[in-house]
């Protein structure tokens, strides 16, 4: 985390800081504004009562698989011998995916026909694809659970994690229900702004996702030149 955040939370106890800086780093990654201006496009056919329990199943169903990957995370890893830093480029990869599409208005070329469930008379299963996954449970913030996973040297760690999990799904769903009562006072505009808005401020987080996997990376790279010259 950067030495500002750090600097802000120093009086905590180490738990805490520990906590308030996971959270921030999920947050950013799984991006609730972004989540829940998607969110707010799909479910406009939906009663308000109906609204709700999409934006229920999909930050459950995305806490259960981040949950999974957190508890798992260091295991998959070694299993599968990938290195953090090629998990990181991969969902960098991704996330600029996501934020380029979002950027240009044009969702639908990235996720294929995510109103493909309503034309099929099952909107409500929008919650689980995209809004679960990738949205909420995607690479972005796949790659942040798993790399935390691996670093948690003990239960306090893992505990802390699954929390920060819980906490930052907890304000996803929260997002949801503002954006709806925002987009009844202010018009259909917010649902055509805010989208353009989160994809240039997800660009800029899949750049920095893509410099750490580099540099994550270029010990390996050295070490293989190394070899190759000696």
């Amino acid at each position: 985390m950067p030495e500002s955040v750090e600097d802000l939370t120093g009086f905590l106890p180490a738990q805490i800081q520990i906590l308030v800086q996971t959270v921030l780093a999920l947050y950013i990654v799984v991006n609730p504004s972004g989540v829940s201006s998607i969110f707010l496009g799909l479910t406009k056919e939906l009663e308000p009562v109906e609204r709700v329990g999409v934006a229920l199943r999909a930050v459950l169903t995305g806490a259960v698989t981040l949950a999974a990957f957190a508890v798992a995370g260091s295991l998959l890893l070694k299993g599968l011998q990938v290195t953090q830093g090629a998990l990181q480029i991969a969902g960098g990869i991704f996330v600029f995916g996501v934020a380029f599409a979002l950027a240009r208005g044009k969702e639908h070329e990235f996720f294929g026909s995510v109103n493909k469930a309503a034309e099929q008379g099952r909107p409500k299963a929008v919650a689980y694809y995209p809004l679960a996954v990738p949205l909420i449970a995607g690479p972005a913030s796949i790659t942040v659970v798993m790399s935390m996973s691996a670093k948690s040297a003990d239960f306090d760690a893992h505990v802390i994690l699954l929390i920060s999990i819980a906490a930052v799904c907890s304000l996803a769903f929260l997002s949801m229900m503002r954006i709806v009562k925002l987009r009844n006072r202010f018009g259909p505009g917010v649902e055509l702004i805010l989208p353009r808005i989160m994809g240039l401020v997800l660009a800029v987080i899949a750049i920095q996702i893509l410099i750490d996997g580099v540099a994550g990376l270029l010990p390996y790279f050295y070490e293989a030149a190394t070899k190759g010259t000696g």
